[in-house]
């Protein structure tokens, strides 16, 4: 049997982000249900934000309602994992930050294809590629009270706009979209894998004291 590359990464882009919300929701101290309304809340985010704006009727997760469900059972194996181990590994805000990453890849090159394929101009892809992969990254941050990553100084949004723009440039050539869309996920999750680990930053102003 046949698997699409880009539903398999959509796939991919829901668990990486429910497990993101769940993690985040699991160290703000919610209980059962603010850990699944978050990750769920996360994983759809993006998504919805980019179709909203593209006028897309239904939404994504309204066609293909299973997305939710897939989000809710990422969510269920993280109050598990969480309440059977409390002081364990994954209860990290880097375990969120690292499947943060992988959403963003993601989401970033899945929305950048579906804008291309709704025939707006190259760097308007991009940048709805950006929508898809920060959303609900931004969703997440805000709901525990944290400045969203892509306002903070965090190679977060530059890491999606490389990739995104390796990809459309990929596909006005003779590469292959699944090779185009692979690489351009490599990207990202290089870039922000790098970024993480030697802390790099864009500049940003100190907050006053008073």
């Amino acid at each position: 049997m046949d698997v699409d590359p880009f539903r398999a990464a959509e796939m991919i882009g829901i668990i990486a982000f429910a497990v993101s919300g769940g993690y985040a929701a699991v160290r703000a101290g919610m209980d059962w249900v603010g850990v699944v309304v978050l990750a769920v809340v996360v994983a759809v985010g993006g998504g919805t934000t980019r179709d909203l704006l593209l006028g897309i009727e239904p939404v994504w997760w309204v066609r293909a309602p299973g997305q939710l469900v897939v989000a809710a059972v990422t969510a269920a194996v993280v109050i598990a994992v969480a309440t059977w181990h409390p002081q364990s590994k994954p209860d990290t805000w880097r375990t969120v930050l690292y499947a943060d990453a992988i959403g963003l890849a993601t989401f970033t090159i899945t929305g950048t294809s579906i804008a291309l394929e709704h025939d707006v101009q190259p760097w308007i892809a991009v940048f709805f590629g950006v929508i898809t992969g920060t959303g609900g990254g931004v969703i997440r941050d805000l709901l525990v009270r944290r400045k969203p990553l892509i306002l903070v100084g965090e190679i977060y949004a530059l890491a999606a706009v490389a990739g995104g723009s390796l990809y459309v440039f990929l596909r006005s050539t003779d590469v292959p979209s699944e090779l185009a869309a692979a690489s351009a996920v490599a990207l990202i999750l290089g870039v922000r894998a790098m970024a993480m680990r030697w802390h790099w930053a864009l500049p940003r102003f100190t907050e006053p004291s008073a």
